[in-house]
């Protein structure tokens, strides 16, 4: 009886609740006139703000008119772009297009990285700036730089608008000071800026200026702008709520939802001011369940929720339709159109505003967009010069407004510089080599403005080190010096080492490991021919030494063995291009990388150690003085190395290599040129190898049969089977010879092979099968992160 009762009262409250509401509705419906102004208040929420369209499908569809829009985050998105005059389809269309993943990082497409900057481009798995010498967390985790291309390109039709209340629909965007605090209503200015400022979420999105003020996401202060719209002049309030819920008891042990309801107590007890507010609202928030801020992978479901939900209040979206037809209002609603004009002028300051002032920075941004005065440029054109800007990596952030001034737009770029200094991290390991961690040090402008200092070591057993300077020269950012010292030390693979036995004596018995050790030091002068090609004039020192590696059993063993093989120092003179435009470092599926060098080899100083009485066979192959070997001279060599990737469809890449190593130089009957390791082209590994003298054959280890000359050719065929996960059969063919020509005395050799890779937050992930027709035997690889 007990319980009848409670449902009873319960029932009949919900009821005369609902009943109140009706009624409100009804009196205002009753009220509307033609002069009834009418508002739509979209809440922030993140992705879960992408549930906005089910009202706006709701309005477009039954020809609501509105005269007012607010908006905070992903609802000023909505808004902003719904007041230029957009509609529900196309926003829905937009949101299915845009790469959501990209604008929740920091990262850009690896062919707009400026072709200086590609060696350290994607290769860390952290980065951390460096203030006063001590790395430090980011101040956000996301500038926005794609974000920024996105808006920017959205907007473009309204460029020439600097008034919000001129669009189409008047609009006001929420932010919040978080230097001085208080919610400021964004008005005039930059639109995309605006929307920019309302998204962002601190700690997760970086701050913007406008007008001197740092600004974030409104939803600090008002995530349900419902009064705002009032004020602007709404009579009538539509609204849509996908903001915070209350976790409970057994919720908030966890640290992190306990943080989150400090600020969601707030929110919520605002809401229920706004709420009072709004005649017509859709409350997301139950709906939408455990769906979080950042589930932006989700937008297909968020937005059938959205539809499902605006659709159970069709009944008031429908009365307040016909409400509007009786008092002879009309729907309106189109897409401004762009008005194309010309932009007469150029500004160039830092992010907060500041003009730049030193002239050489200003002159290499304007040499790097290509923009001049007086012209008119589309979207596409501008992204363009910004992205060129920006891939030069000097900046963490380009972006740029514009200014109408009736003739013409003022085009103002502002830039976020990047700290001098950066700290990163990066793991790896291969069944080949070893496991190790990859730290570097880079520091920019550490002599001259426009230069760029880098250490790299790889802390493992196979110890690897680098330094490398580079610094642009001129004006234009078009020629560029640089200079390098490198170590790599590996153990060697070389298959004639591992075939070869002891001593004639022991035929059962097997070579220790080999360890090659190789020093390089470069400088050269280069020249950018476009960004993503540069033509490289150097010279380069190379020092190589090979030594044999006893264990502590093999040491009690034998005493016969001299751990020094042989010392090798040489020059060369290079030549070289290269051009790079693929999509993405690993596993990319469209572009081409192709390299080409012409070298000449000089200055050899070589020691070979007696070996002659412990291991005669091994000395026979080292000795360049046998009686079968002769030293080429004036030996020039000529290697070139394409890679291309088509898209056939959205999931499969055709990928193709082709491969020419060969060499000038002097030729003997009966004998075969002796060219030292360094010289040779060592063939073998299963991965992508952007190093020139070191071209991946299948069933072969990384560097495992140097040779003379080669030329080889390889297709590949790409599938991604799910999001990150890829599959890649490959077939290489190639003509293998000790002569200076591969067309000489070769042999053929052709090998397949199968790769599965995965792209992880630590770095690609590969297991590779493949074989060969010159060995009896398969080769499995499996590698983890990024490569030093």
């Amino acid at each position: 009886m007990k319980k009848n009762l409670i449902f009873l009262s319960t029932f009949l409250f919900l009821t005369a609740r609902s009943q109140q509401k009706n009624d409100s509705l009804n009196i205002a419906l009753q009220h509307i006139t033609k002069d009834t102004k009418f508002g739509l208040a979209l809440s922030g929420g993140g992705a879960k703000g992408f549930a906005h369209i089910g009202i706006l499908k709701m309005v477009d569809s039954l020809g609501i008119k509105v005269d007012y829009i607010t908006g905070t985050s992903m609802g000023g998105i909505l808004g902003g772009l719904y007041a230029m005059g957009y509609n529900a389809d196309q926003l829905k269309s937009t949101v299915h297009k845009v790469d959501w993943n990209r604008i929740l990082s920091n990262k850009i497409p690896y062919r707009k990285v400026n072709i200086s900057e590609k060696d350290e481009y994607d290769k860390y798995i952290l980065e951390f700036p460096v203030v006063k010498g001590f790395p430090t967390l980011p101040s956000s985790y996301i500038e926005g730089q794609y974000m920024g291309e996105v808006l920017n390109t959205l907007t473009f039709n309204a460029k020439h608008i600097n008034d919000f209340s001129q669009l189409r629909i008047p609009v006001q965007l929420t932010s919040s000071d978080i230097e001085n605090g208080g919610l400021i209503m964004q008005k005039k200015g930059s639109l995309p800026l605006a929307i920019r400022a309302t998204l962002a979420i601190p700690a997760a999105f970086a701050p913007v200026y406008i007008d001197g003020k740092l600004l974030v996401d409104g939803g600090l202060d008002r995530n349900y702008p419902a009064n705002e719209v009032r004020e602007m002049g709404a009579d009538f309030v539509i609204g849509g709520y996908t903001g915070f819920r209350l976790f409970t008891k057994k919720e908030i042990e966890n640290p992190m939802k306990m943080i989150y309801q400090t600020h969601a107590i707030r929110s919520v007890e605002d809401f229920k001011h706004q709420k009072a507010l709004s005649n017509i609202l859709v409350d997301f928030v139950d709906p939408l369940g455990e769906i979080t801020t950042k589930d932006f992978a989700k937008f297909r479901r968020i937005i059938k929720i959205g539809e499902i939900e605006a659709k159970k209040h069709l009944s008031e979206f429908v009365a307040l339709a016909e409400a509007q037809r009786k008092a002879g209002i009309k729907y309106e609603h189109t897409l401004i159109e762009e008005v194309k004009l010309p932009t007469t002028k150029f500004t160039f300051n830092d992010e907060d505003g500041t003009p730049l002032t030193d002239a050489t920075e200003i002159e290499v941004i304007k040499n790097q967009m290509n923009l001049e005065e007086g012209n008119y440029y589309d979207v596409k054109t501008v992204n363009e010069a910004i992205d060129r800007v920006f891939g030069m990596r000097q900046y963490v952030k380009v972006y740029y407004t514009y200014t109408n001034e009736g003739d013409g737009l003022v085009m103002n770029v502002f830039v976020k510089k990047a700290k001098k200094g950066a700290f990163k991290l990066a793991l790896h390991y291969d069944n080949e080599q070893s496991v190790g961690i990859i730290v570097n040090y880079t520091y920019r402008n550490i002599l001259m403005n426009r230069s760029r200092f880098l250490a790299t070591v790889d802390v493992s057993e196979r110890f690897k080190a680098r330094l490398a300077y580079q610094q642009f020269l001129g004006k234009k950012d078009r020629w560029w010096f640089d200079a390098e010292a490198k170590i790599v030390h590996l153990k060697s693979n070389d298959l004639t080492f591992r075939l070869l036995n002891v001593s004639d004596e022991d035929a059962n018995a097997k070579f220790p490991n080999h360890m090659y050790r190789n020093i390089t030091g470069k400088i050269a002068l280069n020249y950018n021919v476009s960004p993503n090609a540069f033509l490289s004039l150097g010279t380069e020192f190379n020092l190589e030494r090979m030594y044999t590696l006893l264990d502590k059993v093999d040491q009690t063993k034998t005493d016969n063995y001299n751990k020094k093989l042989y010392n090798h120092s040489n020059f060369n003179t290079f030549l070289k291009f290269e051009q790079n435009n693929l999509n993405k470092r690993y596993y990319f599926t469209r572009g081409n990388h192709l390299q080409v060098s012409a070298r000449l080899y000089y200055g050899d100083s070589y020691k070979l150690y007696d070996l002659s009485s412990v291991q005669p066979t091994l000395y026979a192959i080292l000795n360049p003085e046998a009686e079968y070997y002769f030293k080429p001279k004036n030996f020039v060599s000529f290697t070139l190395n394409e890679n291309f990737a088509y898209p056939i469809t959205r999931r499969l890449a055709l990928k193709a290599n082709f491969f020419l190593g060969a060499s000038l130089g002097s030729v003997r009957e009966k004998q075969i040129p002796y060219l030292f390791l360094n010289e040779k082209y060592n063939l073998g590994g299963s991965e992508y190898n952007t190093e020139l003298m070191n071209p991946e054959f299948n069933g072969l280890r990384q560097k495992e049969l140097p040779t003379n000359s080669v030329v080889k050719g390889g297709l590949s065929l790409q599938y991604r089977v799910m999001k990150k996960f890829y599959i890649a059969p490959s077939f290489t063919y190639g003509k293998i010879s000790d002569e200076l020509s591969p067309f000489n005395n070769s042999f053929d050799m052709f090998g397949y092979a199968l790769n599965l890779g995965y792209e992880s937050l630590i770095g690609p992930i590969n297991i590779n099968i493949s074989r060969n027709n010159q060995l009896d035997f398969s080769r499995i690889y499996f590698s983890i992160g990024f490569k030093f």
